[in-house]
């Protein structure tokens, strides 16, 4: 996250934070949560984070998640206060290096090593039992492909479909959502990216985790090494890949559900670009979308049995044809 430097003058601190704390806004995510440094008077600083709206703290999926990943051995930014009314939550500062600013700056053995440590992470992941039974079931994914549908394809390319043409992409959307959602299941930390690893002291923290649910044991996989924020080479992505299938060697779970969480994945990624861009004017994201169908056009190499979904798709996009 980056700091915008402006004062945010106006703004309210809680009243036991004393005269002469500043606060500055942080670039956030593409979630309604907002992100703000503060600054003590001497040294030091916290985060606030701003949920869209009070929450209750029994029922707040970030506290719950917090206390699973935690008691799973994973770093995370401490929880110093709450409070819930306001919808503020006050977190460690961990700075502003996450994997996608510093992965410019590392040699191939530095980047190998950081993410050999975010798999052995996903790996502890996968071990979690939440207290919800959320998961990637068909209903889910359905409606992030529909998401894609309604917001990459026709709100961010203006692509009209036929009537004939929505019906197979339906078709081709139930298909795909119902094979992922027939999977076996694991902790999903359901958004596993260059921008939610950060780095402090060399130590590896994950943020944006309360969404966590149950899914594919690829999903995080899909999100990590099919990244639009950061584009590995192929010898990366492919020893990555063969440590992770060490570990889960269910021919499955390769050749069949991991191409389609990939393109499953990357095409949920297009919708949220397509609204990002479409519907809040956040056009930064536009340039993670040659990227991003690349890998779409990789993974459909991979799935021939969506070759029709893929030809109907490059009737209206050519970079997929």
């Amino acid at each position: 996250m980056k700091q915008d430097c402006e004062l945010l003058s106006g703004f309210e601190l809680p009243d036991q934070f004393p005269a002469g704390y500043s606060v500055c806004q942080l670039t956030g995510d593409a979630s309604t949560r907002s992100y703000f440094r503060i600054q003590r008077p001497v040294g030091g600083s916290l985060v606030l984070m701003k949920m869209p709206e009070a929450f209750e703290e029994e029922a707040f999926p970030y506290l719950n998640n917090y206390h699973l990943f935690r008691r799973l051995g994973i770093r995370l930014a401490e929880i110093y206060h709450m409070q819930p009314s306001r919808g503020f939550v006050f977190l460690q500062d961990l700075g502003d290096f996450t994997y996608h600013e510093l992965y410019s700056q590392w040699d191939s053995k530095t980047a190998m090593h950081y993410y050999l440590r975010a798999l052995d992470a996903m790996r502890q992941i996968e071990h979690g039992i939440p207290s919800s039974d959320l998961a990637f079931d068909t209903e889910k994914f359905s409606w992030e492909l529909r998401y894609f549908q309604k917001y990459f394809l026709q709100e961010l390319r203006g692509i009209t479909f036929s009537q004939n043409e929505l019906s197979e992409l339906q078709q081709h959307f139930l298909n795909l959502a119902t094979e992922l959602s027939d999977r076996p299941r694991v902790l999903c930390h359901r958004d596993y990216h260059s921008r939610n690893l950060m780095v402090q002291d060399g130590s590896i923290y994950i943020i944006d985790f309360q969404d966590a649910r149950f899914g594919p044991v690829t999903y995080d996989l899909a999100s990590l090494l099919y990244d639009s924020y950061i584009q590995h080479s192929p010898e990366f992505i492919a020893h990555l890949e063969r440590l992770f299938f060490t570990y889960h060697p269910d021919a499955q779970i390769q050749r069949f559900e991991y191409p389609r969480m990939c393109l499953q994945r990357n095409l949920k990624a297009l919708g949220t670009f397509g609204y990002q861009a479409s519907q809040l004017g956040r056009t930064f994201y536009l340039d993670f979308v040659p990227p991003t169908l690349q890998y779409v056009r990789k993974h459909f190499e991979k799935v021939p049995e969506y070759a029709e979904m893929r030809k109907l798709l490059a009737r209206h996009i050519p970079e997929l044809a």
